[in-house]
């Protein structure tokens, strides 16, 4: 996955609270000019010991190859459509759709369209 942006993951500090519009965030990893020519482009917005909120733009077949991860996850789709595949099952999900699994699940994904998608890990 492709991490391009000059933008720090923003940390919350200790009983703190962070915010900002996702959707501005798309569209400034949609204006690099990497967007042209890479079929997707990610940022962290948050990052600390326990948590990961990786957001991605794909272009339509921009897949994410089979994978696990150390703690579970959830994507959710904030515009677009994606195939979310986990083990042996098969699921598509549209904007507003979410799906989560298990740490340590063999998953991947596929954009069946230009889309938008929210990664949170959670890390044990």
């Amino acid at each position: 996955m492709t991490e391009q942006s000059s933008r720090q993951a923003l940390r919350p500090s200790a009983g703190g609270m962070v915010s900002f519009h996702v959707m501005d965030e798309a569209a400034r990893l949609k204006a690099k000019p990497e967007w042209s020519s890479e079929d997707r482009l990610a940022v962290s917005l948050v990052k600390d010991d326990a948590l990961n909120i990786l957001l991605m733009v794909l272009k339509k077949g921009a897949r994410l190859a089979k994978h696990r991860t150390r703690g579970p996850i959830a994507v959710h789709v904030l515009s677009g459509s994606v195939r979310f595949s986990a083990e042996s099952e098969d699921k598509k999900l549209s904007s507003g759709s979410m799906g989560a699994l298990d740490r340590n699940v063999v998953h991947e994904l596929e954009a069946l369209e230009e889309s938008i998608v929210l990664l949170t890990t959670a890390i044990a």
